[in-house]
């Protein structure tokens, strides 16, 4: 609940800096003094050094005053690869005109922008995006721009910083947006043309063109007997109706499905360190093999031994009945993030949520799945297919 009530206030004042008081004292007492000594040049300068003094204070005190931002992107899921727009509208609902407005807003640097120029952060995966505007009275601009989606991850686009100052550049005004935006870019899916996975299991849901083993439970018909069919393949009320043994026809089925261990932690040597393209090339080929096999008719499920992304969905828990912040619920949905389990399943909701996980993935530094033997079966942890 705290989270959200922060990113609903969008704007924060952070800088509340205003004309010196005495500097109005100093210009009066000048203006006062010009009078009684009947000097108009020094009339003049007093007279135009209070009304700077006032057009200052009032654009300092006002120029950031009824600014509305928005930030949006096109898409929030997107696929590898692909391109959103994300729009930047700035609008000045007020009477005053604003002749310079800079915005300072935080992009991901792993989704670069077309044809844009960036400048770097002390945060090493953060960038800024530095907008100039001119805005008059009740003006609206909007700016767009690509998002190129090259990188698979949780991205987040903001906070961002809106500084403007009067027409002479004295004072100078800050705001912080506090609205965020998230992106989730699935990992890169690859076609596969061939996978061949044999059933190990012969009695199952799917029918299939191999007439290797068939299931009695499903009779599609029946044909004359045979020499060597069993008794309990006749059809006795076929047989009397033709008076000719009749033997039924069972349908061939199999079951499809395939559970997937990905083992991503990473590893440290003397030679190579991290290997980051390694992990999202495992990352990769889960993607590829869970979309094959969604498409063949697979139930598909993953588990992986790696934390997930916990940004933008693991908002704070509440009690529905006291309506107060519950610490242990939180922690403990967050614990249970940590690792990637999602039972076999075979629906497009499925789909989404095998790329949503697989997006989610973080590099860790813990233990990898092992090999184990189970009598004449060995068991692969990191790439594991059961059909």
């Amino acid at each position: 609940m705290a989270r959200r009530q922060r990113e609903t206030s969008q704007q924060q004042r952070i800088d509340e800096n205003r004309v010196n008081r005495k500097l109005y004292l100093l210009g009066g007492f000048i203006l006062l003094l010009s009078i009684p000594t009947h000097i108009p040049l020094l009339l003049v300068c007093s007279s135009i050094f209070l009304c700077a003094l006032v057009i200052t204070d009032i654009w300092a005190t006002y120029c950031l005053r009824e600014i509305r931002y928005q930030r949006h992107l096109s898409e929030t899921r997107v696929l590898f690869g692909e391109e959103v727009t994300l729009s930047i509208s700035i609008e000045n609902a007020k009477l005053l005109p604003l002749p310079v407005l800079q915005v300072n807003d935080n992009i991901p640097r792993a989704l670069p922008l077309k044809g844009q120029t960036f400048r770097k952060t002390l945060v090493s995966n953060i960038v800024t995006l530095e907008s100039l505007f001119s805005l008059r009275w009740y003006e609206r601009v909007t700016r767009t721009y690509t998002v190129q989606c090259i990188n698979r991850g949780v991205y987040t686009f903001g906070p961002a910083t809106l500084q403007s100052s009067d027409p002479f550049g004295f004072i100078g005004r800050e705001l912080q947006d506090e609205a965020v935006e998230h992106m989730v870019v699935y990992p890169l899916v690859v076609p596969i043309s061939s996978f061949n996975l044999p059933s190990q299991r012969p009695f199952g849901d799917y029918r299939t063109r191999r007439r290797f083993m068939e299931d009695p439970s499903r009779v599609i018909g029946v044909r004359e007997y045979a020499y060597g069919d069993s008794l309990r393949r006749v059809d006795w009320k076929a047989t009397a109706r033709v008076q000719e043994l009749q033997s039924k026809i069972y349908e061939s089925t199999t079951t499809y499905s395939l559970s997937i261990f990905l083992n991503s932690s990473l590893k440290l040597d003397n030679y190579y360190s991290i290997h980051p393209a390694l992990q999202e090339l495992a990352i990769c080929a889960a993607a590829s093999i869970s979309n094959w096999a969604l498409d063949e008719g697979y139930t598909v499920g993953l588990y992986a031994n790696t934390p997930m992304s916990l940004r933008d969905d693991d908002e704070d828990v509440m009690d529905e009945e006291e309506g107060e912040y519950d610490l242990k619920k939180t922690i403990a949905r967050q614990l249970k993030r940590r690792t990637v389990s999602i039972p076999s399943a075979r629906s497009e909701e499925q789909r989404r949520r095998l790329m949503e996980a697989l997006a989610r993935i973080q590099s860790h530094m813990g233990t990898p799945w092992k090999m184990s033997c189970k009598g004449n079966e060995r068991v692969s942890r990191t790439a594991q297919p059961s059909s």
